[in-house]
């Protein structure tokens, strides 16, 4: 007697609270996460194929699609934080990276490098550590922590330069930092000396400049790590004198 055997067709919906949830893969294929899948949905022919999540998996906490749009690598909550690089053309698994210099059960966000053979791993709670990698050859090569001490505030988002593989920018809860990698090492440079903000993301413009949304509505212009510009995105006010519009994301600008 033959079995039958049920196979998803089409999954709804998307998974929130995964860093970088959204991506291109080409011009007709969109990436993103619902329930313990990835899914790769053709626009045009209105088709979707699978990446099913690991079996002991807590669920997705961040994803990043490499610029060469050939692999995509998810992070996935667990007794040990892992990411899964996937092979965007065949669907298979490149590489499971683990590292125990993570105290943290997850990463909260993930970044490729401009020629996709390093990924920045922002580790969670409650270390905050931040792992550079050489991710064909599972090696990290640097690591550091990106928080405070003293606050021990969230971070919410590393990227990297789109110009130099040895450049990242890091924002959360009063954190907007630079780092430069030299010699094994995670450098900070360009240190700031304004008032601390809740910076929710932030977008490279440029080699040098680089956008950053705060929880007030208001977008922040550095170049070089200095303040050159601020806008002020919010619609309105209510009696608290406090912004009511929120930015939650960030896309590159093309020059």
């Amino acid at each position: 007697m033959s079995i039958a055997i049920a196979q998803a067709r089409h999954i709804f919906g998307l998974r929130s609270g995964v860093s970088g949830n959204i991506a291109y893969h080409d011009e007709q294929t969109v990436v993103y996460p619902s329930g313990a899948n990835c899914i790769l949905y053709n626009i045009d022919q209105k088709a979707q194929k699978f990446i099913p999540g690991s079996e002991k998996s807590e669920g997705m906490t961040a994803m990043a699609v490499s610029p060469n749009r050939r692999y995509v690598a998810i992070a996935e909550k667990g007794e040990k934080a892992t990411i899964t690089i996937f092979d965007l053309h065949s669907l298979r698994k490149r590489k499971i990276l683990s590292s125990p210099e993570v105290q943290s059960e997850e990463y909260v966000s993930l970044a490729f490098s401009p020629d996709s053979k390093y990924l920045v791993a922002q580790g969670g709670r409650p270390d905050w550590t931040l792992l550079y990698w050489t991710w064909e050859k599972s090696k990290v090569m640097a690591s550091t922590k990106t928080t405070n001490p003293q606050t021990n505030a969230p971070i919410y988002q590393v990227t990297f330069n789109p110009q130099d593989n040895t450049q990242l920018c890091v924002v959360g809860n009063g954190i907007f930092k630079l780092f430069r990698y030299s010699e094994g090492n995670l450098k900070q440079f360009a240190f700031q000396k304004m008032e601390p903000q809740n910076y929710l993301c932030q977008a490279w413009v440029s080699d040098e400049r680089v956008v950053v949304g705060t929880d007030n509505g208001r977008l922040l212009l550095f170049e070089a790590g200095e303040l050159k510009h601020e806008f002020n995105t919010a619609a309105q006010k209510d009696d608290k004198n406090k912004f009511l519009v929120q930015i939650n994301g960030l896309k590159p600008l093309e020059n």
